[in-house]
């Protein structure tokens, strides 16, 4: 179980850099195209992904609202 747990950190730790850089590039993205909508091209809305996003959870009821929960206490870390 040792062995396991030290693979994951480790796969966990290779992760982290590139899941903290593409959370930044997000919030980037979603910063510029609130503050200059017309300069985000054509299928790069990403307020219109992320509220579809959330909507989809939503429209699962309850279930989809704990998913959603889950989903960004993971996020937290």
């Amino acid at each position: 179980m040792d062995a396991f747990n030290r693979a994951l950190n480790s796969v966990n730790g290779s992760c982290k850099p590139i899941i903290g850089l593409a959370l930044n590039l997000a919030l980037l993205f979603l910063v510029v195209s609130v503050v200059f909508p017309a300069a985000v091209p054509e299928g790069y809305n990403i307020v219109g992904n992320v509220s579809g996003l959330v909507s989809t959870f939503i429209g699962g009821g309850l279930a989809g609202l704990i998913t959603l929960m889950v989903f960004m206490s993971l996020t937290d870390r």
